[in-house]
């Protein structure tokens, strides 16, 4: 075409674009239910012919002209329901202009504000456009994302390899003064063009140049930075950084793309004189007035910044608890929250609205029913979110119906008890009645938590491993039992606060420091022709605590290749697939062997027992071909032993004999040495076993073996395997047995080498299992053989090997294949009281126990001073039409997470935090929280119900891709600025993942084996990458539904100060249009019926079209309560942190129901649950046709319930009970006094249409929310 230019309404000249036109048409045609593509070509030729014989370049038409022509073009070819349609719609566009234009004061409409809906215009402008003295607009909503995109590519610049120096080996420049006000405006990075909205040039604010000299300074103290900072500056005004244009572009066009959007902070400070751009902290509190005071100052100085607060309230004594130093009694935790309410009340957050509070408090406190009854009366605690924190120990009390014990924490002693299954109920009637407080699972929160061991101190303690279990120490495998005795023997005694209340029979809630080997990383020392690799762990030497729990319920964890280890249920084994609990763990789950590098032992495995090597073999050859007993020791020997033979014979006059006269002959073939009770070799070798050969051999190996240095040990091991040990036919060396016991303390010990072994039991034919003589068998019944394979054979020949040439020649054809450090969990019994042993290994936290990898325990669930900096994708916005299918462009969707990681990791480093211990505490760790929103929309547009299976299966998806992706960045990030300080400390260093779904390898879609393999081998950038944060404000900003959440309503009624209009939902529109469905008298009957289209009657000829929207067009109320924390549970099991969402409930659901909720929740290993029944909190503004049949109307099949059962929870109540019948369960509460006032109103706009979703308070008519995050 010789046209290639338009004039757009603002008077900008652009590029032409005749899709538009053709997307036009088409959308009017479909609205009238008339589409035909023939037609449709037919029209959009006529369209572009006119216009090419009519304009040119010189003379360019303008949009209303082709507008005015496709009108022409519809009448012409008899289209007249299509121009209605397009007449219609044209005119609205003009009539949304001309308001957009006037809310923002502007003459025309730019192409980012056409992108946004009058509603988000109208939010922008209310809430987020910064304004001047006279409360004129300093910026558009161009301008709010230029501000913010041009902040957010600051560390961008300033870690460009030109300037920065990952490993810090540069010399600090000094300081130097630099004032931003002198340099606002002259700074930027050239590229864009003024008359490309989606790609506009920029230049730094005084604010942003403040933040870019702040993160300089920062760097340079850290000797990361190569140039001083004049330099710098000079480098910048040369262009030497524009080519980061392209990340500043990536990010602006991220958000008017409305493909994500950050938290409220962002939007409200970037580049502004606040500049704090996180959404909520955690605060400490400790009992004292002094703590107490000081957490109140912080969070006014936080709220005043434009964040929330968290505290958990649980370590100040209870209510009538001594008050030393007064005399007086303690007035408790609920009091103490009343003053951070009342501040709430008084600082505004950013000076904008009242800041949020979430107040948390462990059930076992002596205060927790005053705590869940805080809010029972209206008033009360107005700007708190109220959670209990239920602690794992609390769930066996509920199981068993014991009295639970309340702890006063100032003590540690029992103040009370009280019955789990009331305290339960009590949280759940509260929850029915008023919507508080929420529920916290400590467990299922510190499951996945990499950092867990590292930040949380040690305040209720897991018992870990039996005492008869094998300890690697730098002295040998000493028993755990033996190591708590000798420790406490020492008298160093760590002052801990074990809580008593968890230990069994026996135990001591003392620590005593002792001694261990770790494991300090790995190396690999082989690689095959594929590029497998045999990996081993180097050890060191560890300072390490040891105590003593007591008689408690275990668990047998058995190896199909040997290995056993009984521990607590809480205890935690090294899987493939990270760390994993022992009563989690599954027949077929993969245990990592603690094969050590020999290489390493020398500097950490000393052992306490040093026998000359000859002395050692002979006893290896004793034990293996030999005969024990109270009254004699024999060794054997048969023709071919000649050199073992001769070893044996100087190991024996070490021990103080002459072999040549205890010698004689059994056979041709057979020889034997023997000593008889009051010889010296006896004697002496009695003095070497000890106990072991009191009374005879009774199976296993002597104590004294477990505490050989290397040397000795190695040939101990050769003289065994020599004596009794072969090399089959397929290569294997074998060792046979019927001591079923020796072999496996043999595995144990093979692995101080790096020696893989598995054992089979019970094996009978074909293997020689006697020795010679009939003297020297010992066996009876069943024979049992350990099997070295692989690699290990390779180990085995040059540390250990034969004193033998025939078998050494045996080894020489084995080839090496890697033979992967794992075993494979066969059974995990439960066993009865056991007496355990607990061990703290500082900042490593691992040991080793039995040859495999062990965790040590202890859990706090939050953290001080952290701060969360959240965004969320929005995933409509990656929902894809083309030639009549819908898709999800899960490529862009992929790529996108991407950019949206290095947006936020970016917003650590140009935060101005409130605190300067927030500040040092967020980038230990660097947290981000990636989330989602629009998640409804996405599944409306796909045609897919909410609830149903497939629903379930996208939301898995998308929750995966969303972590794996921002995972996958967060490691590219690592390799260019360095890991987050706290990685070697985490985890992740030991393959441990932050996500549930890592550990079920069923669900992948993503290779999360090759994501693992990266993180431990390049680092990560961020502790943790992905939340679902409440997003009811940016998501009315993007115009999708709000997070994870099902739509509040299709179509309410929305009123603002120039009167109402219907607010319906955008692709439930777009749907009614393209089936020919749209009328105003259906959507004022959505509106009617809660916004729900459940119970509406079809409109005649279109029932085929109505039914199918019926079916995917679900709101909250028309989903079971059940299919909601299904839906909450899929998407946690592949997010780090927390998920929000409210479990909506109709108002006929009992209490039993929210119990009910509880449980299902827990057991499906969600983090927290927040229900909400509609009408406990608020008036009831939108009335569904759940709510008003008493029964859910709307059925999808799926397989929660199922669920449920198998989980033993009984089935929900599926419809109100008949007024005849008595509740399901009787209130524990007396019920207040009617409120006849309790409505809870806006406070900026005053209405009272308040709805309750994502764990929030949202008003219909202006969209305000309590939530900082949103």
């Amino acid at each position: 075409m010789r046209v290639t230019k338009v004039i757009k309404r603002d008077g900008r000249i652009v590029e032409f674009d005749s899709s538009r036109i053709r997307r036009a048409i088409e959308r009017a045609m479909r609205e009238v239910g008339s589409y035909n593509e023939a037609v449709l070509d037919k029209v959009v030729r006529y369209v572009l012919d006119v216009i090419e014989k009519t304009f040119t370049d010189e003379r360019p038409p303008h949009v209303e002209e082709i507008q005015d022509i496709v009108e022409l073009a519809l009448m012409k070819y008899d289209l007249f329901e299509v121009a209605k349609a397009y007449i219609v719609y044209r005119k609205e566009r003009e009539k949304i202009r001309k308001e957009k234009m006037a809310i923002l004061g502007k003459d025309y409409v730019d192409d980012i504000d056409k992108r946004l809906s009058l509603n988000a215009i109208r939010l922008l402008a209310t809430r987020y456009l910064q304004k001047g003295p006279d409360g004129r607009f300093l910026e558009d909503p161009k301008g709010l994302f230029i501000r913010i995109a041009s902040l957010i590519v600051i560390p961008d610049v300033l870690y460009d390899p030109k300037v920065f120096d990952k490993e810090g080996n540069q010399e600090i420049h000094p300081y130097e003064e630099f004032d931003p006000e002198e340099w606002a405006g002259k700074l930027g990075l050239m590229g864009g063009d003024p008359e490309n909205h989606l790609a506009p040039p920029f230049t730094w604010n005084s604010h942003h140049l403040e933040r870019m000299k702040a993160l300089y300074d920062e760097l340079n103290s850290q000797r990361k930075m190569k140039v001083s900072w004049s330099t710098f500056l000079e480098m910048l005004r040369r262009g030497e950084f524009d080519h980061h244009y392209e990340d500043f572009l990536n990010y602006y066009r991220l958000m008017v793309d409305l493909k994500f959007l950050p938290n409220s902070p962002t939007l409200f400070n970037a580049g502004t004189r606040l500049g704090q751009l996180s959404a909520c902290f955690v605060l400490p509190i400790e009992d004292s007035i002094e703590s107490i005071m000081r957490a109140a100052t912080e969070a006014a100085i936080i709220f005043k910044s434009g964040g929330g607060v968290g505290i958990n309230y649980s370590k100040l004594r209870p209510q009538g608890d001594i008050v030393r130093s007064t005399g007086g009694q303690a007035s408790g935790p609920v009091s103490f929250m009343r003053i951070i309410d009342v501040i709430t009340d008084v600082v505004k957050q950013g000076g904008r609205r009242r800041g949020a509070n979430m107040g948390i408090l462990e059930i076992w406190h002596p205060d927790i029913v005053r705590f869940v009854e805080a809010k029972a009366k209206p008033g009360n605690l107005e700007n708190f979110n109220l959670s209990v924190m239920i602690t794992e120990d609390f769930w066996r009390y509920y199981e068993s119906g014991e009295e639970y014990p309340l702890i006063n924490p100032r003590s540690g002693d029992v103040w009370a008890t009280l019955d789990p299954r009331e305290i339960f109920r009590k949280i759940a009637e509260m929850a029915w009645r008023t919507g508080d407080p929420g529920v916290l699972f400590a467990d299922n929160i510190n499951r996945r938590n990499v950092l867990r061991e590292y930040l949380g101190e040690i305040k209720s303690t897991n018992p870990c491993v039996s005492g008869d279990t094998r300890i690697l120490t730098p002295e040998g495998w000493i028993r755990a039992e033996e190591l708590f005795f000798r420790a406490r023997l020492s008298g160093h005694v760590r002052a801990v606060a074990v809580d008593e209340s968890l230990l069994g029979e026996g135990g001591e809630p003392r620590a005593y420091r002792t001694r261990l080997l770790t494991v300090d990383g790995e190396e690999m020392v082989y690689r095959d022709a594929e590029g497998n690799e045999l990996r081993l762990l180097i050890p060191k030497e560890v300072e390490a605590w040891v105590w003593h729990v007591g008689k408690k319920p275990g668990l047998l964890v058995r190896t199909e290749e040997g290995y056993e280890l009984m521990v607590t249920h809480d205890h935690r084994l090294l899987t493939q697939r990270g760390w994993k609990r022992a009563r989690d763990l599954e027949p077929g789950d993969r245990i990592v062997v603690s094969r050590l590098h020999p290489w390493f032992l020398e500097s950490s495995y000393r052992g306490s027992c040093d026998l000359e090597d000859d002395v050692a073999f002979a006893l290896g050859w004793l034990l293996g071909g030999g005969s024990l007993d109270e009254h004699q020791a024999a060794w054997f020997f048969r023709e071919g032993e000649a050199a073992a033979e001769e070893r044996v014979r100087r190991g024996i006059e070490r021990l103080g004999g002459n072999p040549l006269s205890h010698t004689r002959v059994l056979s041709g073939s057979e020889r034997e040495v023997r000593y008889d009770e009051g010889t010296a070799v006896y004697r002496n070798l009695m003095g070497l076993m000890g106990s072991f050969g009191e009374g005879g051999w009774n199976g296993g190996l002597p104590e004294i073996v477990w505490r050989l240095n290397p040397g000795s040990l190695a040939s101990f091991l050769r003289g065994l395997f020599t004596a009794e040990g072969r090399v089959s036919d397929d290569g294997s060396v074998r060792l046979a047995s019927n001591d079923l016991e020796m072999l496996k303390e043999v595995q144990i010990l093979l692995t101080t080498f790096g020696i893989a072994s598995e054992i089979h039991e019970g094996l009978r034919e074909g293997i020689p299992c006697d020795t010679v003589g009939g003297e020297a068998s010992r066996r009876v019944g069943g024979c049992h053989e350990l099997i070295i394979r692989g690699y290990s054979l390779r180990m085995f020949k040059e540390l250990i090997g034969f004193e033998s040439i025939a078998k050494l020649e045996g080894l020489l054809s084995t080839e090496a294949e890697v033979d992967p450090p794992l075993v494979t969990v066969r059974s995990v019994e439960e066993v009865g009281p056991v007496d355990f042993y607990d061990f703290t290994v500082p900042i490593y936290h691992q040991y080793v126990g039995n040859g495999l990898l062990s965790h040590n325990c202890g859990e706090e669930p939050l953290y001080p001073y952290e701060s969360c900096n959240l965004g969320s994708m929005n995933l409509y916005a990656f929902i894809r039409r083309e030639n009549g299918v819908t898709y999800f462009d899960w490529e862009d969707y992929s790529r996108s997470i991407r950019v949206a990681l290095r947006f936020l990791d970016n917003v650590i480093d140009v935060n101005k935090f409130p605190i300067e211990e927030i500040e040092r505490r967020t980038k230990e760790s660097r947290k981000v929280g990636l989330g989602m929103m629009g998640l409804a929309d996405a599944l409306y547009a796909l045609g897919i119900p909410y609830n149903s299976e497939e629903g379930f299966e996208f939301m898995r998806k998308a929750a995966e891709y969303l972590t794996y992706f921002a995972m996958l960045e967060s490691v590219e990030r690592a390799k260019e600025r360095g890991s987050f300080p706290l990685f070697q400390k985490s985890g992740y260093v030991n393959g441990e993942m932050p996500v549930e779904g890592f550990y079920h390898p069923e669900m992948w879609n993503l290779d999360w084996d090759h994501l693992r393999e990266q993180v431990m081998r390049h680092g990560i950038r961020n502790a943790e990458v992905t939340t679902i944060a409440p997003t009811g404000s940016i998501s009315m900003i993007a115009d999708v539904s709000s997070g994870i959440e099902p739509q509040f309503a299709l179509v309410f009624e929305k009123r603002v100060t120039v009167g109402s209009f219907f607010y319906v939902d955008v692709e439930f529109e777009r749907q009614l249009k393209e089936n020919g469905l749209y009328s105003e008298k259906l959507l004022r009957e959505v509106s009617e019926n809660g916004g729900s289209i459940q119970g509406i009657e079809p409109p005649e000829g279109k029932e085929d079209e109505f039914r199918r929207m019926q079916r995917v067009f679900l709101v909250a109320y028309d989903i079971p309560w059940w299919d909601h924390i299904r839906a909450e549970a899929e998407i946690s099991k592949w997010i780090c942190a927390a998920v929000s969402k409210t479990i909506n409930m109709p108002s006929w659901v009992s209490v039993s129901d929210i119990e009910k909720a509880y449980l299902f929740a827990h057991r499906l290993g969600l983090k927290g649950i927040t229900v909400y029944r509609d009408g406990s909190k608020t008036a009831q503004v939108l009335v569904t046709p759940t709510q008003r049949r008493g029964e859910y109307v709307s059925f999808i099949e799926n397989k929660t319930l199922e669920m449920m059962r198998s989980l033993g929870i009984e089935m929900p109540q599926l419809r109100k009970p008949k007024s005849e019948e008595k509740p399901l369960v009787q209130p524990v509460f007396k019920q207040p006094t009617p409120q006849p006032n309790h409505v809870e109103t806006c406070p900026e706009c005053g209405s009272t249409r308040i709805v309750h979703r994502e764990d929030c308070v949202t008003c219909l008519d202006c969209g305000w929310s309590a939530c900082v995050v949103t």
